[in-house]
């Protein structure tokens, strides 16, 4: 099949087109010709200006499948992922059974196959994400998983962590979510000056970054590869600054809901922004966004977290923690006009594709055609692609929009 782009502008610090208006001639999943192309028999799209990134890749998600299907499936967590301007999604094991031999990746990477994006699974640490003995981690990256994690469990073992970075040293990077259950007891929002006014019980930022404080001492120790995935404060962020000062091998992640909401959000008690990590203060958000900006920063994420609606349509004390993100959040954060689109490259496609072992992207002749294509005519968030009862975006308006992706040799045009 041919189809013909015409008029994107390129976003791709690797391309000579970056910066450009131009017209992209895709033969099958491959780019056949950039430039002005101005007889074309074939059918044609009309990008009309929007800027057009190598595809984005989402780190860390759960889309339900295995085990929470209720919630979220494959097929519907994909059509998410589209809709929200993603190509493919690294897929978190979060329901039994979990995915901690050959397996569970198998099962992700043969629903790859079938879905409308790339599904790259991201295999368990523990056995059955116990956190007591090492998964089969060897035999899951040679299935097709290069990280791993027990995700929002972190790894409360600090001898099976040192383990676990040692054993995947020649292969693969361990994924931590880097929270102190002991210290958290119980919390259910960030413990400060607004948890004290809605009444609910705190958790403090030190359960954060004396969690990240540990595992990078035991980064240390091994020599491994850490990613810290989901960091919500500013001493935890500052702690990562430091260690890649020092030349540790450690990445991380921000969501982006930390970027768009903090704790003063919650004062209406809305259970879809009851989020684990919490919403930190403001002064949290602030230096978040200053290493999304200066580089300390990897990656952007969602963090797409489904629920059903007994999960969540109850009291806030007894909500489950979560939020589906695909459907709204990258165009709430370009609304905000804060990170420059090179920035965004980098945060949503380049890093995130390295870490989930996915090839990279050029939007160049003879490369492999994979877009997300953001525009600015705006967009209301209804009749969403996710299962979801948690995403805080429902009937909201952006001034971005996504227009379409291009992935797997087909245009979804949204």
């Amino acid at each position: 099949m041919q189809l013909l782009i015409k008029n994107a502008h390129i976003v791709d610090t690797n391309s000579p087109y970056h910066n450009e208006t131009v017209d992209v001639l895709i033969e099958g999943d491959s780019i056949a010709q950039i430039g002005t192309i101005d007889s074309f028999d074939g059918n044609t799209w009309d990008a009309a200006g929007a800027d057009l990134y190598p595809g984005f890749a989402e780190l860390h998600s759960d889309l339900g499948e295995p085990g929470n299907e209720e919630s979220e499936t494959l097929r519907s967590g994909a059509a998410a992922a589209a809709a929200g301007g993603y190509t493919a999604v690294g897929v978190v094991s979060n329901g039994t059974p979990f995915a901690d031999n050959k397996t569970g990746i198998e099962f992700i990477t043969n629903k790859s196959d079938q879905s409308p994006v790339h599904l790259v699974p991201i295999g368990t640490a523990t056995k059955g994400r116990k956190g007591e003995e090492l998964s089969e981690m060897f035999d899951m990256f040679e299935h097709g998983s290069e990280l791993f994690v027990d995700y929002k469990h972190g790894m409360s073992n600090a001898n099976l962590l040192k383990l676990a970075l040692l054993y995947t040293k020649p292969f693969g990077r361990i994924m931590v979510h880097p929270e102190d259950h002991e210290l958290v007891a119980g919390g259910k929002m960030n413990e400060g000056v607004t948890s004290t006014y809605v009444g609910l019980k705190g958790i403090p930022a030190l359960s954060e970054y004396a969690r990240i404080q540990r595992d990078l001492n035991i980064l240390e120790y091994t020599e491994g590869s850490l990613h810290i995935a989901s960091v919500s404060t500013a001493k935890g962020i500052a702690t990562i600054r430091e260690a890649k000062e020092l030349g540790l091998n450690v990445t991380c992640s921000v969501n982006i809901h930390h970027l768009l909401f903090t704790e003063e959000d919650l004062i209406h008690y809305d259970t879809s922004l009851k989020v684990s990590p919490p919403l930190r203060s403001k002064k949290d958000q602030e230096a978040l966004l200053n290493a999304t900006l200066d580089g300390t920063v990897d990656c952007l994420t969602v963090d797409h977290l489904p629920k059903d609606i007994e999960q969540k349509q109850c009291e806030f004390d007894n909500a489950e923690f979560g939020m589906a993100g695909f459907e709204g959040a990258l165009c709430h954060l370009l609304d905000l006009d804060l990170i420059p689109n090179e920035r965004i490259q980098e945060l949503c496609s380049t890093n995130p594709r390295k870490l989930l072992g996915l090839p990279s992207l050029g939007i160049v002749e003879g490369g492999e055609a994979e877009f997300t294509i953001i525009g600015t005519d705006g967009q209301d968030w209804t009749g969403f692609a996710s299962k979801a009862h948690n995403n805080p975006f429902r009937g909201t308006h952006t001034s971005h929009n996504v227009k379409a992706v291009f992935v797997k040799g087909n245009l979804l045009s949204l």
